[in-house]
């Protein structure tokens, strides 16, 4: 396995020659999202993802479709609050093809009034399906909440006025704005010809652009209802955590699967499998450039809000208090180490893995080092994560 760095005035590409499988995992990474969004520019990051597929000025929508299809791999794209990204997986022998075509739509969209229009109203429809999906809506609603009055906390999706409101010529104007070539972070790992990618990235012509720099969110402990029906009571608390390879992500993970993040939990041992309160219960830490969210989400029926909530802050509140023993600790850090392991031989989170190791440390941190922060984690580190997160930990129901 070879990795390799090529920088050119307009992107960078980072690749991992694998020669001994048959398929490539490629991915662009645009640094844009809500966090970049101006106050009446909600949801046009994701909008503009839904819009880049529909089609450029060699190939039509139903043309672009096509030709992903032919490839048998799995194409998808994603926006989030700092990135953009467009991914696939695919037999090796079409790997060059794919990132020509991803680089067609990134620089040369096109998309008529009626394109424009029809794909609003899709991203609307998907807005409102929110109401039908308690969980999401709750989630968004508290990132909201906390992260108020800063771009990083507003709804991903949009807006139905910011929706409503958007016209083409406008949003014309936000992508020349956005798509520019210091946003890029190209990253192939797999069997690929390294010649021919690097030829197609030095091809690419976009604006050079500047870093924007937005402060980080402030953080303030809230504890609100969100207003929507629901067949069960849905639960979410949500607490402050670091961003990408902080020095303590990796305690914050570990902290944080031995809170819900699997099946030997102590939040599912209790609630689940002890007082049959709930039918699942989660955990997961988002990590940004400069800081993170620590969500625990449940639901259970409403006559068992009060004791749902009792059996959480007390099963907290112990581990807060005894720390966790060491054959928890050594287990939970066994579980994560061989996870890690596992997903080093992922092509498809290899690629992921590597792009935000680029974009958030400029660095690829190899697995060795991850794992060996991992082995740091003392017990004591993770009851100060936990008493610190739960000091500050807001709450949030549904009606």
């Amino acid at each position: 396995m070879t990795i390799s760095t090529t920088v050119t005035k307009n992107c960078q590409l980072i690749t991992e020659y694998i020669p001994n499988v048959n398929t490539t995992a490629i991915g662009i990474w645009l640094q844009n999202g809500a966090r970049y969004e101006q106050p009446d520019q909600t949801g046009y990051a994701h909008f503009l993802e839904h819009l880049l597929f529909k089609g450029t000025a060699r190939y039509s929508g139903k043309e672009l479709s096509t030709r992903f299809e032919v490839m048998g791999g799995h194409i998808n794209a994603e926006t989030g609050r700092e990135l953009t990204a467009f991914h696939g997986v695919v037999p090796k022998q079409y790997s060059t093809d794919l990132l020509a075509l991803l680089l067609d739509m990134l620089t040369d969209t096109r998309f008529s009034d009626t394109d424009f229009l029809l794909e609003r109203d899709v991203v609307l429809q998907e807005l409102a399906m929110l109401k039908d999906d308690p969980e999401e809506a709750l989630e968004d609603f508290s990132t909201e909440q906390v992260w108020r009055q800063h771009s990083m906390g507003k709804q991903i999706l949009g807006t139905i006025d910011s929706l409503k409101n958007a016209d083409r010529s406008s949003f014309i104007d936000y992508m020349r704005h956005v798509v520019s070539a210091h946003k890029l972070c190209i990253v192939a790992v797999g069997n690929f010809d390294q010649t021919t990618l690097e030829a197609l990235c030095r091809d690419i012509d976009l604006p050079v652009g500047k870093p924007s720099s937005i402060p980080s969110p402030e953080y303030k402990p809230v504890k609100a209802q969100l207003d929507i029906e629901a067949e069960q009571k849905h639960l979410l608390w949500l607490m402050p955590a670091v961003g990408y390879h902080h020095p303590q992500q990796a305690a914050y993970e570990i902290a944080n699967h031995m809170m819900a993040g699997g099946y030997d939990s102590r939040l599912y041992q209790v609630l689940r499998e002890q007082l049959g309160l709930v039918y699942s219960i989660h955990s997961r830490n988002d990590h940004y450039s400069d800081t993170g969210l620590w969500f625990i989400q449940t639901n259970t029926e409403h006559e068992n809000t009060d004791k749902t909530i009792q059996a959480v802050e007390s099963t907290i509140k112990q581990l807060i208090d005894d720390g966790p023993s060491k054959q928890e600790l050594d287990f939970t850090r066994q579980h994560l180490q061989s996870a890690l392991i596992l997903q080093s031989d992922d092509l498809d989170s290899k690629m992921d893995t590597i792009a935000q190791d680029i974009i958030y440390t400029g660095r690829i941190i190899s697995l060795e080092e991850q794992l060996e922060a991992y082995s740091q984690v003392s017990a004591t580190d993770i009851q100060a994560i936990i008493r610190d997160g739960w000091d500050q930990a807001s709450f949030f129901s549904t009606a």
